[in-house]
């Protein structure tokens, strides 16, 4: 039997993309904006986004599983720990076990309800990396089944604090964002990887430069609409910080016309564009405020 590598099995798990859960917050943040800001759900909340973390990496498991002989074809990919046969399929599946078992304990603690929006995440996966269906493998499907994972993990912010039916255009938002990201994130692997990029990745096959441009912008264009659209609703002085929200979307595209874009690994552009980042933290902040206070 394979040695247990403890600093792999938790690499596999990709910390660095746990940043994708703060997507629980938004739907939490949405709630402040009729109910104020309160500490006596605090702990629903922390615990709302532990349960994603775990869920969220007992999907990275299921994802390296099924794409671990693709992977090995990777140039960055390879490294991997099952690509790299650190990690055995067996403790990979282990793994997921336990954090698909611990996810759903505390996912049905919080709110029975939310144990359907976990298993929605954990189909979604299946039918987006395994075979018959492999949505990976379809040019357009592709992103929209990753850009679905978003808008769940805002339900699941959303139902850990109410249970109150959530408005569609706070699921809307974030799944439009969530497109744009990964649209930005296909164009510049897509350019990364030259001519071996169907080899490595069969939907670059069926894509192209042009095709991925078109993309962004409509995700781009629906991001931009959508934001109006929420403050129209919500609350009409987050109009004052609508100009910024552009400018950072297309900060981040412009990153595209970078040779080997950082944008091909998303989790780096916060380490590598340091004022992007202190950018977008500050108008986090001042949505926060306007939630908070107005």
């Amino acid at each position: 039997m394979k040695a247990l590598d403890v600093k792999s099995l938790f690499k596999l798990m990709r910390p660095q993309q746990w940043f994708k859960s703060a997507s629980v917050l938004f739907g939490v943040s949405v709630l402040l904006f009729n109910n104020g800001l309160s500490f006596d759900y605090l702990w629903r909340i922390l615990l709302a986004i532990v349960s994603v973390l775990l869920l969220s990496s007992s999907v990275y498991v299921l994802n390296d599983i099924a794409d671990f002989e693709k992977d090995k074809l990777h140039p960055i990919k390879k490294n991997r720990p099952i690509a790299s046969s650190k990690v055995s399929i067996n403790q990979a599946l282990l793994l997921f076990a336990l954090l698909f078992l611990a996810s759903f304990g505390m996912l049905y603690f919080l709110n029975p309800f939310l144990v359907l929006i976990g298993s929605l995440m954990i189909v979604n996966n299946l039918i987006y990396s395994f075979r018959p269906f492999r949505l990976k493998d379809i040019p357009v499907l592709d992103v929209l089944c990753a850009a679905l994972n978003f808008s769940l993990r805002v339900l699941i912010g959303w139902y850990a604090i109410t249970d109150t039916v959530i408005y569609r255009i706070v699921l809307l938002f974030p799944f439009f964002i969530a497109g744009f990201l990964l649209s930005c994130k296909r164009l510049a692997e897509y350019d990364f990887l030259g001519s071996r990029a169907g080899e490595v990745r069969r939907v670059y096959k069926y894509y192209s430069e042009k095709s991925l441009y078109v993309s962004i912008n409509v995700y781009f264009t629906l991001s931009i609409l959508t934001y109006y659209f929420f403050a129209d609703i919500f609350n009409k002085l987050l109009f004052l910080i609508g100009p910024w929200f552009f400018l950072q979307m297309y900060w981040y595209k412009s990153f595209l016309k970078e040779g080997a874009s950082v944008v091909k690994k998303p989790e780096d552009v916060f380490v590598q564009k340091k004022f992007f980042t202190i950018m977008g933290g500050l108008f986090c902040l001042a949505w926060l405020l306007i939630v908070s206070f107005t």
